[in-house]
């Protein structure tokens, strides 16, 4: 597993709609969906056999419009560490294609199976990071970045981390650890988790309760 620990000013993006008029988003309703700058509106976007954009938008709690907006609103973002792992793509595709020759090459490269290796490497790192650093041990990480208005791509080119998509021999994951607000704790009714490890913290819920 490569990692790196950097130290970052997100770039947080408003949807127009809630500069204008303050309340929280509904990309199917808007008229700027087209145009919106925000990150957010990234689910909505047709791809490849979704002319809609994603299936999950709307459906559940980690998609917008049900994850509060803004990243800034709810964390500290004076002192955001990002928690960076690099997942090589062609070693981990010639190992399968070495012990799964059966396997079709749309089968070896399908992401539904990569993905979740490449989440465990991050998921690791994070465990790592609060190991080697006791005094961040209240920093909550998540990785619901671009949903919380997060523009991802340039806040990492800041410190030196080219992100492309579509991925091609690599693919990052980046996670960012930081300090939650008390009032926001309050307002969206997070659940702070901490695993039996005692390595890791998150937040369980990101919605805010009926």
């Amino acid at each position: 597993m490569e990692k790196e620990i950097l130290k970052v000013k997100p770039i947080v993006i408003y949807p127009k709609c809630t500069l204008d008029y303050g309340y929280q988003d509904n990309c199917f309703e808007c008229d700027n969906r087209n145009d919106c700058l925000s990150p957010r509106s990234m689910c909505i976007r047709p791809y490849k056999n979704h002319k809609y954009g994603c299936l999950n938008f709307g459906k559940i709690p980690t998609c917008p419009p049900n994850i509060p907006c803004m990243y800034d609103q709810i964390f500290d973002i004076s002192d955001v560490y990002a928690i960076v792992t690099k997942f090589y793509l062609e070693e981990y595709f010639n190992k399968r294609r070495k012990n799964r020759p059966d396997l079709a090459e749309g089968q070896i490269r399908n992401i539904r199976v990569w993905q979740p290796m490449a989440i465990k490497e991050n998921d690791y790192a994070i465990s790592e990071f609060y190991r080697e650093n006791p005094d961040k041990s209240e920093y909550i990480s998540t990785r619901l970045l671009e949903c919380m208005g997060v523009d991802v791509i340039n806040t990492m080119k800041a410190v030196g981390i080219d992100v492309k998509f579509p991925v091609e021999n690599f693919a990052y994951r980046i996670a960012f650890a930081a300090r939650v607000y008390d009032e926001a704790l309050k307002k969206y009714g997070f659940e702070i988790y901490e695993e039996t490890s005692g390595t890791k913290k998150g937040m369980k819920t990101l919605v805010k309760k009926i």
